[in-house]
């Protein structure tokens, strides 16, 4: 098995969009440019059979490896031909294996990483004394009815939507231009404190999102811009990325009726899954938690050197 950078965006998206969706297409891992590290795991010299992809940034003096912003995983796959169980569980552990030792060959001073949810051994980073931590997303079936699906929201969620929508709250699909979609999740991200990586931000508003791969619902009244979700979709699984409302507007229940429109749009779309995209904050996840979905588990990998590791269990006990 070898396990090699791969420069060719088409070879690799190829291969990854069929297994791992829109973050593994084309359109998404353009936005990062050449920021991007795509590592191609070869069964031989030519045989492409997998693959994932990470960021490695300096700040300090440190090499930093981490996931691209707004990216929920690093985007492993492979494919194995085992029909039988043990065999097919030991090709497995050999990937992991071969993965770990790749990413611990790069050196970094921190490492933290995000698996995809069926990517669930992760025995060889433990081996390698790596922290596996579990974090949490939320996920909702469409493979309902909408009646089936909103009969599963807490009844204080659905009140307050039904005063949204007797507030007179109207809501529209991709009406906002992209420059304007821009605006307003810079200015909505910038009062809560959370990290802003703005050009990363700016490429999925103008690089990445057209109406094959992304919406936004807007709610407004009397012409007012009262929020925005926006999402990113493929043919199987949508994703809820970026949601924001203007509080100072009084009204109870537009995230909340957003959210709900989001995952009828989703359905519409012939999605089978509306995820939350992570749900480890913890008024995040009460409020995701309102539209009774399903938790599913996901594992982070977690590796610095010593001074930086000691540093963050104080910082960060949660994942070191």
């Amino acid at each position: 098995m070898i396990l090699k950078p791969i420069s060719d965006i088409d070879l690799f998206s190829k291969h990854a969009e069929t297994a791992v969706g829109v973050f593994g297409s084309k359109a998404w891992l353009s936005t990062y440019g050449n920021k991007l590290s795509l590592i191609g795991i070869y069964k031989d010299e030519n045989q492409l059979i997998g693959g994932f992809y990470f960021m490695k940034t300096k700040k300090y003096g440190f090499t930093f490896l981490k996931l691209p912003p707004y990216t929920p995983h690093c985007g492993l796959f492979f494919i194995s031909d085992s029909k039988n169980k043990s065999s097919a569980n030991s090709f497995s552990k050999e990937v992991i294996t071969e993965v770990c030792n790749y990413i611990s060959s790069q050196k970094s001073a921190l490492t933290v990483l995000a698996f995809p949810s069926n990517i669930i051994d992760l025995q060889p980073f433990i081996w390698s004394k790596y922290k596996v931590v579990p974090n949490y997303t939320y996920r909702i079936s469409l493979l309902r009815s909408i009646e089936d699906i909103k009969a599963n929201f807490d009844s204080k969620n659905r009140n307050v939507i039904n005063k949204a929508i007797k507030e007179e709250v109207q809501l529209e699909l991709n009406r906002l231009e992209k420059k304007e979609l821009l605006s307003f999740f810079m200015n909505s991200l910038s009062t809560t404190g959370a990290n802003i990586y703005e050009n990363e931000l700016r490429n999925v508003f103008l690089k990445f999102s057209d109406t094959s791969n992304s919406f936004s619902v807007e709610a407004r009244k009397n012409g007012e811009l009262l929020g925005v979700v926006f999402c990113a979709y493929d043919k199987n699984n949508c994703y809820y990325l970026l949601g924001g409302v203007n509080k100072s507007s009084g009204i109870q229940g537009v995230n909340n009726l957003l959210v709900q429109r989001s995952i009828e749009q989703a359905r519409e779309l012939g999605c089978n899954t509306f995820d939350f995209e992570g749900s480890m904050l913890k008024g995040v996840e009460k409020f995701f938690r309102s539209f009774g979905p399903e938790l599913v588990p996901y594992y982070t990998v977690n590796k610095g050197k010593l001074p930086i590791e000691l540093l963050l269990k104080f910082k960060k006990r949660e994942l070191f």
